[in-house]
């Protein structure tokens, strides 16, 4: 008998993109599927465009529910899917047409709880040419999902996409795992729940996504008060480590925490001196503010390392982030942040 798969497709002012990318799950090889698209209050004419899809495909459940954000979405669909697994997607990206057929026979085969590809394409607005991102390479994957999020999800700050990826629903119901509402990097938040409550994950060495980049979509936004969140994604990882057989683990906890305090303090210190709608100083003074925060200061004196980027620039660029920052020298390293704002190095 071939398990139904839940896909939940969140919607909001996407009515460009939304019919695209309802039609590539519709296009899928694999037939036995739910589609929950859930309309987040909209404003534009996707609640229209919506219920029109609902006509076309029998498999297509239609849920409009006030705005909540992306969070609240996907946790509208989790508590109305039936099947026996779920996948994610945004509903400005498309799936590869093999994509559920070949994470489902991984899964079966494998008794997996989770199917992760480790590469997805990009595609820009106003352009038709697609590049391959790595989310990680096969060398760094395990199967067991607690070294998997100290290694990769933590360790290197990858793997953090929930998008794309196939899980199994029973332990995500069984636990009470949800997006967490009203924070940013929600799927960090769902990915870390999910590793630590399962026993088994499998890899999908092909890029099963499409990852559609245009302006105003969510990863392009500016975030006043991300080291809120930067701070929150630390305790819930001292808190992962402190739930898990630390006995077990332990060749594989030390740095790893510290490692991503610096790693995401950084990427948002690039994402302040980029902000070009405030003043050069306050945005100095900002960051500093950051990097002179006391659990940063006691990260970096147990052992954060280099993080982790495949880019021969991006490695540079934090490697000298990272001894200017032990040295102090804060202002310096706000003017390499600016000037890798510039040029999108990061």
């Amino acid at each position: 008998m071939e398990p139904l798969v839940s896909v939940v497709i969140p919607v909001y002012k996407t009515e460009k993109y939304v019919i695209k990318s309802v039609n590539s799950i519709l296009a899928q090889t694999y037939k036995n599927l739910e589609v929950i698209i859930v309309d987040d209050g909209s404003p534009d004419a996707c609640p229209k465009i919506c219920d029109e899809l609902k006509k076309t495909d029998e498999r297509i459940t239609v849920i409009h529910k006030e705005n909540g954000g992306l969070s609240s979405a996907r946790n509208a669909g989790i508590d109305a899917a039936h099947g026996e697994y779920i996948l994610f997607l945004d509903s400005d990206d498309t799936l590869k047409e093999n994509a559920l057929y070949d994470m489902l026979e991984i899964a079966e085969a494998e008794k997996s709880d989770a199917v992760i590809p480790n590469t997805y394409y990009t595609i820009y607005e106003n352009s038709d040419k697609t590049s391959l991102a790595t989310h990680f390479t096969k060398d760094m994957f395990s199967k067991d999902p607690k070294i998997f999020a100290l290694d990769v999800l933590i360790g290197k700050g990858r793997a953090r996409r929930a998008t794309a990826v196939l899980y199994r629903l029973q332990p995500i119901k069984e636990n009470e795992i949800r997006f967490p509402v009203g924070k940013i990097s929600e799927d960090f938040f769902f990915n870390l729940d999910f590793f630590e409550a399962v026993d088994k994950i499998s890899l999908y060495e092909e890029a099963s996504l499409v990852n559609f980049k245009h302006t105003g979509s969510i990863t392009t936004t500016y975030y006043e008060d991300f080291f809120d969140t930067v701070i929150e994604m630390d305790d819930r990882v001292e808190q992962f480590i402190e739930n898990i057989d630390k006995t077990e683990y332990s060749r594989y906890i030390s740095g790893r925490r510290e490692t991503l305090l610096f790693r995401n303090t950084l990427i948002y210190a690039v994402n302040v001196m980029g902000d070009k709608k405030t003043a050069y100083g306050k945005r100095v003074k900002k960051c500093i503010l950051m990097f002179k925060n006391d659990r940063l200061k006691k990260a970096l004196k147990n052992g954060a390392d280099v993080p982790y980027f495949d880019g021969m620039a991006q490695r540079l660029f934090m490697r000298v982030s990272l001894a200017f920052v032990k040295l102090r020298l804060y202002r310096l390293t706000c003017l390499i942040a600016a000037v890798a704002a510039d040029i999108n190095t990061i």
